[in-house]
């Protein structure tokens, strides 16, 4: 790795990386520096970056020659790409870009589905066994969730849990509006894009006691919204704890977003993205905001860094592997099945297939 700032691009045009990465990757000039960003038409590159004072190169499909995906890849001045393409479409640039030897950083979630992200760590295990490859996550890395993280842990044992997230989708927003979220090709619609932020923060919160078992019900409560926009589940923890989930994107009438948990020893809420509520027992509760400036209580900020910093050591980020978001994607998954078969339980597998762990031993086998 060289010594001075890394270098940057960024694959994709849409509105997170115009609010979120770009801000990230201009964050420190003496971590990052981004050198270029690629999407299919060269004019969506060019409002992303119209108002920059650093140069930043444009790469697009309609571009003049020499400036394509492809030759974006033969830059040596490039160090790790950060990808934030439609779900279905990503696998196959994480790939490409991989098989360039370049590092990469892909927005959650994983993959579209289990299948696909186990079959995606094989193939990454065989075939480009040394770029770092990790997975966008921003909700761990929320100073609200680091909080209140600490304080589940000095409350004792989780004894039950709630976590209720309640908004409306509705058609005309800048997210609705974006084609392949209007008429998704994937499970789950919103319930995935969105449902693995949540799951990942549950899972963060609840610590070591993972989550063993679900059982849900899911529903089309907006037509606009296909396939789901609403599910809600009972989940049991390995110590037998639980709890229950409730997420919908269909809901004018309300809007919640909330993650309580009962400790042994008091309470812990996170509440409306930057507000922890601790309730110790017999104690008065506390009240602590997380506010001031979005992109830095996001996480976005805070996840870039790290990942560079991961690059710049030679190491993955824990808190980022693929391994982890397959985790957060299986309990979503999991849960989409168990409303299709009418609230069956299903167990949790940490994320692996038992088809997973027998396509390691073949590759295990191949490359003996």
């Amino acid at each position: 790795m060289p010594s001075g700032p890394l270098g940057v691009a960024i694959i994709g045009s849409g509105i997170f990386v115009e609010s979120q990465h770009k801000p990230a990757c201009l964050q420190d000039p003496s971590l990052l520096t981004l050198k270029a960003i690629y999407s299919r038409r060269k004019t969506a590159v060019e409002a992303i970056i119209a108002n920059e004072t650093v140069p930043i190169d444009v790469y697009s499909d309609d571009s003049e020659p020499g400036n394509h995906f492809e030759d974006l890849l033969k830059r040596t001045d490039i160090d790790f790409v950060i990808i934030a393409l439609p779900i279905p479409v990503q696998p196959e640039f994480i790939k490409k870009v991989l098989l360039a030897g370049k590092h990469v950083l892909s927005e959650k979630p994983v993959a579209k589905d289990l299948a696909t992200a186990n079959e995606l760590i094989r193939w990454k295990k065989a075939h480009a066994p040394k770029p770092i490859w990790s997975v966008a996550e921003n909700f761990r890395y929320w100073t609200a969730f680091d909080y209140a993280e600490e304080k589940v842990k000095d409350l004792g044992k989780v004894q039950a849990f709630h976590v209720e997230v309640l908004q409306f989708v509705a058609p005309g927003g800048k997210y609705y509006e974006t084609a392949w979220r209007k008429a998704p090709s994937y499970q789950g619609g919103f319930c995935l894009d969105a449902g693995v932020h949540f799951t990942a923060a549950l899972r963060r919160l609840v610590g070591e006691d993972q989550i063993a078992s679900l059982s849900a019900f899911t529903n089309l409560s907006q037509s606009h919204l296909t396939p789901i926009d609403t599910i809600t589940a009972t989940i049991k923890l390995k110590s037998g704890a639980c709890g229950t989930f409730s997420m919908s994107h269909g809901t004018p009438a309300a809007k919640v977003f909330e993650w309580y948990i009962v400790c042994e020893q008091g309470t812990v809420k996170v509440s409306d993205g930057p507000n922890v509520f601790v309730k110790p027992l017999e104690m008065p509760e506390e009240w602590v905001e997380f506010g001031g400036d979005k992109n830095e209580w996001s996480g976005v900020k805070k996840e870039v860094r790290v990942f560079a910093e991961s690059v710049r050591n030679g190491e993955g980020a824990q808190g980022l592997s693929p391994e982890n978001a397959v985790a957060d994607l299986e309990i979503i998954e999991k849960m989409i099945q168990s409303g299709e078969q009418g609230g069956k339980p299903l167990e949790i597998n940490g994320g692996i297939e038992p088809t997973s762990i027998l396509g390691d031993v073949v590759d295990m086998i191949k490359n003996t």
